[in-house]
C-alpha cells in the first residue's frame, strides 16, 4: 500500500509538466465511452447468462467502449423464440431460431438510445443447447453492433457534455459516504472526447484520492494511539507502519513515536528504536524505488497520459483497501421499458 502512496505522490510532482504534451497527443481511446453488459431479461435461461455477457462485452471492446460493471450506461439484451422444429434426422435434434435484441442506454433512468435486432439459428441434442448453440453463432463483428454502439455512444457523450456538474456533485457525495471506489469509478466513466467534463473528472479524482489516503491516515494514528495507550509496543509499531509518509496525519505519527521512544524504559526503548529502524529502511526501499519510477514516468511522458496512471493507480489501491466492501451496482430501470 505504501507503495502505491509514494508512487502517486511523485505522479502528482510531474502532472502539470506531462499534461502539456500528453495534450498534444493522438489518443487512440479518444471516445471511449463506459458500458455495463447485463442480462434482466426473464424470458432468457440461467446457463445463457454467462455467454451473451461475455458477447455483450466483446461487442462494447470491439466499438471503441470499456465494458464496467457499474456504469450507469448500460448494454443488454432480450430474446424471443421465433422457431422451435425437431430435425428429420437420426437422431432426430432441436433446432431454434432466435430473435435476439440488444440496447444500449441509460439504465438508472431508463432511457433508451438504440437498439437493433439479431436472428440467430442453432441446434442440438436437447433445448438448452440448441440455444446455447444459436447465441453461439452471434457474430460480435456484425455491422448492425457498430451501429447500435455508435448512435449510444453519442448520447452517453451528450449525456457527460450536459450533465457534467452532476456527475461531479455524485462522485463528490458518495466519496463523503466514503464509497471512494464507486466515486473514483464514476469519474473514471467519463470519456476523453467530452474535454471539459473530463478535466474536471480528472482534477476530482486526485481530490478524492487524497481524501481516502488522509482517511488512511488517521485511522491508522487513530489504531497506534489505541494500542499504545495499552501498552503494546508490537500493535503500535504495526499500526504506524500503515499511516502514508504523505499522509496530513504524518507529522503527529512521527511525534507519537517520538513520545514513545521518550516514555520507555531503556530494554523496551532499545526494542523500539529497532522496530522503528526496521521501518524507516523499509520506507527508504520504497522512496527509492519511487523514485526510480519517477524517472521512468518521465522519461515515459509521451506514452503516459499522467492523470489517467494517477487515477488508475488510485483505484487500484482504494480497492485493495476497500476489497471487503465491494461497491453496490446502480440498481437500473430497463425490464417493462425495453422489454417486457
Amino acid at each position: 500500500m505504501k507503495r502505491f502512496f509514494l508512487g502517486l505522490t511523485c505522479l502528482l510532482s510531474i502532472v502539470m509538466l506531462q499534461a502539456q504534451e500528453a495534450e498534444a497527443k493522438h489518443i487512440s481511446d479518444k471516445d471511449r465511452v463506459a458500458l455495463t453488459p447485463i442480462v434482466e431479461d426473464d424470458n432468457i435461461p440461467a446457463n445463457a447468462h454467462k455467454q451473451l455477457i461475455n458477447k455483450m462485452t466483446q461487442i462494447a471492446a470491439k466499438n471503441g467502449c470499456a465494458a464496467t460493471s457499474d456504469s450507469r450506461f448500460v448494454i443488454t439484451c432480450s430474446a424471443d423464440v421465433l422457431t422451435k422444429d425437431i430435425t428429420p434426422t437420426a437422431p432426430p435434434m432441436h433446432a431454434y431460431t432466435l430473435a435476439i435484441h440488444f440496447y444500449v442506454g441509460d439504465g438508472v433512468e431508463g432511457r433508451l438510445f438504440s437498439s437493433t435486432t439479431i436472428e440467430a439459428k442453432g441446434v442440438g441434442k436437447t433445448p438448452d443447447k440448441a440455444y446455447l448453440n444459436a447465441l453461439k453463432n452471434v457474430k460480435v463483428n456484425d455491422p448492425a453492433f457498430k451501429m447500435l454502439v455508435d448512435k449510444g455512444k453519442a448520447e452517453i457523450i451528450n449525456y457527460y457534455n450536459t450533465q457534467c456538474d452532476l456527475v461531479i456533485a455524485e462522485a463528490k457525495a458518495k466519496a463523503t459516504r466514503q464509497e471512494y471506489t464507486a466515486a473514483l469509478d464514476q469519474l473514471a466513466g467519463v470519456p476523453q472526447v467530452c474535454e471539459e467534463c473530463y478535466q474536471k473528472a480528472l482534477d476530482q479524482s486526485v481530490v478524492i484520492y487524497h481524501a481516502w489516503r488522509d482517511q488512511v491516515c488517521r485511522m491508522a494514528l487513530n489504531k497506534a494511539q489505541i494500542a499504545w495507550s495499552k501498552r503494546d509496543i508490537d500493535a503500535t509499531a504495526k499500526a504506524l507502519e500503515d499511516v502514508p509518509v504523505d499522509g496530513a496525519c504524518y507529522d503527529e505519527a512521527k511525534a507519537l513515536r517520538q513520545a514513545i521512544s521518550a516514555k520507555l524504559e531503556a530494554d523496551e526503548r532499545k526494542e523500539w528504536e529497532l522496530k522503528m529502524e526496521e521501518f524507516d529502511n523499509r520506507m527508504r526501499l520504497q522512496q527509492e524505488s519511487a523514485a526510480t519510477q519517477d524517472q521512468q514516468n518521465t522519461t515515459d511522458a509521451v506514452t503516459v497520459a499522467p492523470k489517467e496512471q494517477i487515477r488508475a493507480n488510485a483505484v487500484k489501491a482504494v480497492k485493495e483497501e476497500q476489497e471487503n466492501h465491494p461497491t453496490t451496482q446502480p440498481t437500473y430501470q430497463i425490464k417493462g421499458k425495453w422489454f417486457k
